[in-house]
């Protein structure tokens, strides 16, 4: 009893929802081999190490009779980038921070600065038509968006319906260049007209 091949790790199986994920930070957190002894293994505390890899969202591990080591895991799929300025890190839709910091942002994500709310995914989709031209994205007073874009200008959105207006800067942008102009500021506050100060 506890000298049989059953007694050790055999194979350690790590599985994940998302293509490319990354089971080698996983390998490295866990800290286990084949080989290693099976009384030697805590499920809980493995099942916790995996939990503390950034991008993982959900584990459950478990042992199989023959030796072998399940892990599942379900990964944060990021949607956008949050930046403090000098790093940018992937966001949730439910706005999480995946603590893996890059130096630059993924070319056409959508960049949030400051306070996030607790759902991305209305206001990802408005901006999907003015991706490009975006530098980031800062939420006011928890109330409404102002826009930075890449040449400088200011947007500020309305509390009510941003996307609305979100839709006819695009339309403006398409018809008369508007984000290509050197412009300070572009408002939309006020749904009957829009400021523009040079």
């Amino acid at each position: 009893m506890g000298r049989g091949p059953i007694s050790y790790v055999k194979h350690i199986e790590i599985t994940g929802n998302s293509h490319g994920f990354d089971a080698e930070s996983i390998r490295t957190a866990i800290n286990i081999a084949p080989g290693t002894k099976i009384r030697s293994i805590d499920l809980h505390q493995i099942n916790n190490r995996v939990l503390s890899v950034p991008w993982v969202k959900n584990a459950a591990t478990r042992r199989l009779p023959n030796g072998d080591i399940i892990i599942k895991t379900q990964q944060h799929k990021a949607v956008a980038m949050w930046s403090d300025g000098l790093m940018f890190y992937p966001l949730s839709a439910d706005g999480t921070k995946i603590d893996t910091p890059f130096d630059r942002p993924d070319k056409n994500t959508i960049v949030f600065r400051g306070e996030l709310p607790d759902n991305l995914t209305d206001i990802i989709n408005d901006l999907s038509v003015l991706t490009e031209y975006i530098d980031y994205i800062i939420l006011v007073e928890s109330r409404r968006w102002n826009i930075q874009t890449k040449n400088g200008t200011l947007i500020y959105l309305p509390e009510d319906n941003p996307s609305t207006a979100i839709n006819k800067i695009a339309m403006l942008n398409q018809t008369h260049k508007l984000l290509s102009r050197d412009l300070k500021v572009i408002d939309m506050r006020d749904g009957k007209r829009i400021l523009i100060k040079q």
